[in-house]
């Protein structure tokens, strides 16, 4: 359901109150935007003159006048949700740097599981800084009662996304892919880590400015499992029942299905397995079938042929993937740095299948409204929405003392204005008269 808007006055109000914009900027919105009633229309003004965020405004639109910081971070626009909290796009505003904002959950934060998980994260991320194939974490706190995570922000899809997007992935783009990431789980591995929630979701892919390359990241290490002096502090696995499966059905490998606890790092070379089948085929090794099916069949049975879906797969690319699924961890590589070398003679990082069109479109909640040759935004019809991407569980801020915002309207404000200037003047046109009778009365009385 499209969120209700607000009208001029409530929607100005949300803005004052915001943060957002100056206390000067806001007065030249209230100044220059006399003209436009329509509460939509001053939202993409403000978008146009890059004073909010297409995000920020869809939020003020609803009603929101708090929430657009956390400590010194201001809020940009969101890349993502589960089931722990958020993912924001946000601005260090000391730093001047964006960064991607991982905040758990208000109603998680009291819960003992969640929090824990969470520092669990925190402190493997803070184990893994200097890796180009493993997002770095910049800074962690927790402010008001919101625990965050500042992350390096990366300006690329997800290969989730990029495989639904596009299709299979050309054979030495995915073996350049996998190849990375292996690197970064051998950067892990000896750190003490296993990730046990490799999946094509949790990477993601920075394409260089020139488009031509690219660099996998890993993401999410809050499944991992630590172990080593690095992440002194957490505990080594996850406190739970040996019956809990935890991770991701399509990519787990039959050990940690059995038993979350039991898992080394050629765990996560089966879901790395998992992955390179999914870029190479677009889809699952088993799709279909409820969570318990996926998991029998990753133990019982193989996935179909990659030969039943291509045909330019070479043959010792195949038994690299068939090698990484193999049921029995012994039968697998046993270091991610084999698999990066057996994967080097097939490794292409040339053009990546997205272009600089595709990439704008990642980004349309920041894009500006088209501006007359003055600089003034154009409307293009009266129905325009702004609102319309926003998650549907966001609500407006009560207001809690509604007497207590209310707003000069523009052509009063002006008038007041006006009032002051004329006053001003009286007063100094009565000064310089009461001087000059003054002066006058001194040189008569000294004649």
């Amino acid at each position: 359901m499209m969120p209700t808007h607000t009208d001029r006055e409530l929607f100005l109000r949300n803005l004052q109150q915001s943060g957002l914009v100056s206390t000067r900027d806001f007065r030249k919105v209230v100044d220059h935007l006399t003209h436009l009633q329509n509460s939509r229309a001053i939202a993409r003004a403000l978008v146009d003159w890059g004073m909010v965020t297409k995000f920020q405004a869809e939020l003020l639109l609803i009603g929101r006048a708090r929430g657009f910081f956390l400590g010194p971070y201001k809020i940009l626009d969101q890349l993502g949700q589960g089931g722990m909290g958020r993912v924001y796009k946000a601005l260090h505003q000391n730093m001047n740097r964006i960064v991607a904002l991982k905040v758990l959950s208000p109603n998680l934060v009291a819960t003992s599981k969640a929090h824990k998980l969470f520092q669990r994260e925190v402190r493997a991320a803070a184990a893994l800084l200097g890796h180009p194939n493993i997002v770095t974490a910049f800074d962690a706190d927790e402010v008001n009662g919101r625990l965050y995570l500042a992350m390096e922000f990366v300006d690329g899809p997800n290969l989730e996304h990029l495989v639904r997007d596009h299709g299979p992935l050309p054979v030495g783009m995915a073996c350049s892919i996998i190849r990375q990431v292996a690197g970064g789980l051998q950067h892990a591995h000896e750190h003490g880590m296993i990730h046990r929630d490799i999946k094509p979701a949790n990477l993601l892919l920075q394409p260089a400015k020139n488009l031509q390359s690219f660099v996998v990241k890993i993401l999410d290490f809050g499944l991992a499992r630590l172990s080593g002096p690095t992440v002194r502090g957490a505990a080594g696995t996850i406190e739970t029942k040996e019956t809990t499966v935890m991770g991701t059905p399509d990519f787990l490998s039959p050990e940690q299905a059995r038993n979350l606890h039991q898992t080394d790092i050629r765990s996560d070379l089966y879901s790395l397995g998992c992955t390179f089948y999914f870029l190479l085929t677009g889809k699952v090794p088993f799709p279909g079938g409820a969570t318990l099916e996926k998991l029998l069949r990753h133990t019982r049975e193989e996935p179909a042929p990659i030969g039943t879906c291509r045909q330019d797969v070479p043959a010792p690319v195949e038994a690299i993937l068939q090698r990484l699924m193999a049921k029995q961890p012994e039968d697998r590589f046993q270091s991610p740095e084999e698999v990066a070398a057996a994967l080097v003679p097939f490794a292409v990082a040339a053009a990546p299948i997205w272009d600089d069109e595709a990439r704008r479109a990642t980004r349309a909640s920041y894009a500006s409204a088209p501006t007359s040759q003055g600089g003034e935004p154009v409307l293009t019809t009266p129905g325009d929405e702004i609102v319309g991407t926003l998650p549907s569980d966001l609500s407006p801020t009560p207001l809690s003392n509604t007497a207590d915002l209310s707003l000069p309207w523009t052509d009063t404000d002006q008038d007041h204005r006006r009032q002051k200037r004329k006053a001003f003047l009286w007063s100094v046109g009565i000064v310089a008269l009461l001087m000059a009778a003054l002066m006058a009365t001194f040189f008569l009385l000294n004649r």
